[in-house]
């Protein structure tokens, strides 16, 4: 027994000897490999802190481009994202689109430098326009309609510009529709004032006439026609060339660009409008739009409890609409309005899946024109999904 005793106190002891010598091993080892761990360490960190760093640059001239992956893209998911895109656009696909992410060029298609209308992302020109008067002093979202035009005193005294911008406005001209349509919206008379759909700010409607009067409104107080007030306080700034914006009648022979639609550019245009709004109106250091009128036109501002009652009640803004600018708003049902998008997300949407999308949580401008129909499921649910896909390509943290 004591034999056996003392032999496990020898083993007892000689474990323990390994153990130490083991230990004395392993710190030996750590000591020499210290350094390497340490700047392997060093090294991720700093990769980690130019990215997080890395700024947001402006075209002079052309574009800067870089792969997608320098900018925290995968390539493969995009194109995934992007094909789903394509299965649900008409024959034009993928050929105008056009994707920036922080200021670089990552994406294109091979009809980038086509020109045409961009339709109703127009009207997101003309809040613009509105944006530029109201930095200057020269109206207010408050200023009434009828201190601009007296005619529009008997049928419309509480109509405010705010509501032209956020379509809450209630106007209607006389006539029907121009496009043989059964619609009391886009008439050959525009200007001839007709009695409200109803009273401004109480209900919704998405109608053209009333934007075609706004914007008459905001050349007649300027002066100027919308073009020559946007290039002057925007377009020359930023590089975006001369282009035609349509025109719809005159004013004591100033020409009338029309409010809600006619703005003719390719994509490369459209996106330096977008990454403008990206960076709150601010162009490489210079605030050619002030950031209060930028976040107000970027969030909701239709409150109204009511679509109106009319041929274009399919397209609600209750929650979701800006200064002429669609949002991931909050919608009457209680969910958002692309549940599956960031939702820090807003863009300027026009017939035909003419699209500039902001996302400022990825500092990224998306692109998207076409001459080829809108999807027949509804642009805002096809894009939902696209950018659902789309969000497992980015990298969130650059």
């Amino acid at each position: 027994m004591a034999g056996q005793f003392w032999m496990g106190m020898i083993h007892s002891l000689q474990d323990h000897i390994e153990f130490r010598q083991l230990i004395r091993i392993s710190k030996q080892t750590v000591m020499k490999k210290l350094p390497f761990l340490l700047l392997s360490v060093c090294a991720l960190f700093s990769c980690a802190q130019n990215q997080e760093e890395l700024p947001i640059v402006f075209p002079d001239g052309d574009w800067e481009e870089k792969t997608p992956e320098e900018l925290g893209v995968d390539s493969e998911k995009l194109e995934e994202a992007l094909a789903y895109l394509a299965s649900k656009s008409g024959e034009d696909g993928l050929e105008e689109v056009f994707i920036v992410r922080k200021g670089y060029l990552i994406r294109k298609g091979d009809s980038i430098s086509k020109v045409h209308n961009i339709y109703s992302c127009s009207k997101s020109f003309t809040s613009t326009v509105l944006g530029l008067l109201v930095d200057q002093g020269t109206v207010s979202e408050e200023t009434y309609a009828k201190e601009i035009d007296p005619n529009l005193a008997e049928y419309y005294p509480k109509l405010q510009l705010k509501h032209f911008a956020s379509m809450t406005s209630g106007y209607s001209a006389k006539g029907d529709s121009r496009w043989n349509e059964p619609s009391k919206d886009w008439s050959w008379t525009p200007f001839a004032i007709d009695t409200p759909l109803f009273v401004p700010g109480e209900e919704y409607a998405y109608w053209d006439e009333a934007m075609m009067m706004y914007g008459r409104l905001l050349s007649i107080k300027s002066g100027k026609t919308l073009k020559s007030i946007f290039m002057e306080g925007i377009g020359n700034e930023i590089g975006f060339r001369d282009f035609e914006w349509w025109g719809d009648e005159e004013y004591n022979g100033l020409p009338l660009n029309n409010g809600c639609t006619g703005v003719t550019i390719d994509a490369e245009r459209l996106a330096r409008f977008g990454h403008l709004y990206l960076n709150k109106g601010n162009w490489d250091g210079k605030q050619l739009l002030s950031k209060e009128w930028v976040n107000k036109a970027t969030q909701n501002q239709v409150f109204a409890k009511k679509v109106a009652d009319t041929d274009r009640n399919h397209l609600d803004g209750r929650g979701s609409y800006g200064y002429n600018f669609w949002i991931n708003g909050m919608t009457p049902s209680g969910k958002y309005f692309m549940p599956d998008s960031p939702k820090s997300l807003y863009y300027a949407s026009g017939l035909h899946n003419n699209m500039c999308f902001v996302i400022p949580e990825w500092d990224m401008v998306f692109v998207r024109r076409g001459e080829d129909g809108n999807p027949p499921e509804g642009k805002h649910i096809v894009y939902n999904e696209f950018f659902k896909r789309l969000a497992v390509a980015v990298d969130k943290t650059l």
